[in-house]
């Protein structure tokens, strides 16, 4: 899993494809275990999923899953790191989703928006009871995210979480959340959506929230620090040049070289050994 989202930012960084792979790609990298896992195995040769008397070794299975392929996608299931299975597992509980870890990872990781703390604590409790079980998480938390207290952070927390719950906790499709159907509508910046193709579609739309995010990550880290309201102008100009060429990753790279905080870096120097 960890290696599919690693090859795709190599390869929009080698073929300088533009960041909106990352939001919504056409293609993807898949070894035969990953393959099996999306349900996409028609998608790899069949010499790749071939299988020879003798070859249920745990070495000869290895050896097979190090061969990676690149697949083209025909549907919006998948394509986008939010849409992969390493990041929806690692957003995940063990035993089932959570619509507000993967929402709050989306605002923090790929929007840089991070939630706010939440001003009530809340567990949802996992029950054993019949009744809860038939229950999908997504009406539990609909209980809890009705509350005065807490609707305030969620309206916005959710939706990209709810969109998120066509997958189950490791990442497989699913159209059934324990006895009751999926329900991954939500509204996004005024856009109703359903699923993730709907919540991509809509970020599309309007993908300065993602470009935004991603640019201030990108010259944090050339920066190695936070960016700070300072730096507001700089992402601006950046985000506009990337924009005028197709945001392009390594435009947006050479624009954060270009840029005034890169080249106006101060270094402390190393503190002198007293004597």
């Amino acid at each position: 899993m960890l290696v599919e989202a690693l090859l795709l930012f190599e390869t929009a960084l080698i073929e300088n494809r533009s960041i909106m792979d990352f939001l919504d790609a056409d293609f993807t990298w898949l070894n035969p275990q990953l393959a099996r896992h999306y349900g996409l195995e028609s998608a790899l040769p069949a010499s790749a999923l071939a299988k020879r008397p003798g070859d249920d070794s745990t070495l000869v299975t290895a050896k097979a899953n190090s061969a990676w392929y690149r697949v083209a996608l025909h549907d919006k299931r998948r394509g986008g790191f939010a849409t992969m299975a390493g990041p929806l597992t690692v957003t995940a509980l063990p035993t089932r989703t959570s619509p507000v870890k993967r929402g709050a990872w989306l605002l923090e990781t790929v929007f840089n928006r991070p939630p706010p703390e939440p001003k009530v604590a809340f567990v949802l409790k996992e029950d054993s009871h019949a009744g809860a079980q038939a229950a999908t998480v997504r009406q539990r938390f609909e209980q809890h995210r009705n509350e005065p207290a807490c609707y305030s952070c969620h309206v916005r927390l959710d939706p990209p979480g709810f969109a998120l719950e066509a997958y189950d906790p490791v990442g497989a499709w699913r159209v059934k959340d324990g006895a009751g159907p999926v329900d991954a509508h939500a509204e996004w910046n005024g856009k109703a959506f359903d699923g993730p193709a709907g919540f991509k579609a809509a970020l599309l739309v309007k993908p300065h929230e993602f470009t935004r995010g991603f640019i201030e990550h990108l010259l944090s880290f050339a920066l190695g620090r936070k960016v700070e309201y300072f730096d507001a102008p700089a992402v601006a100009a950046i985000e506009s040049a990337a924009a005028g060429d197709g945001h392009k990753l390594q435009r947006i790279i050479t624009e954060i070289v270009k840029s005034y905080p890169f080249r106006n870096v101060r270094n402390d120097p190393p503190a002198t050994a007293s004597r």
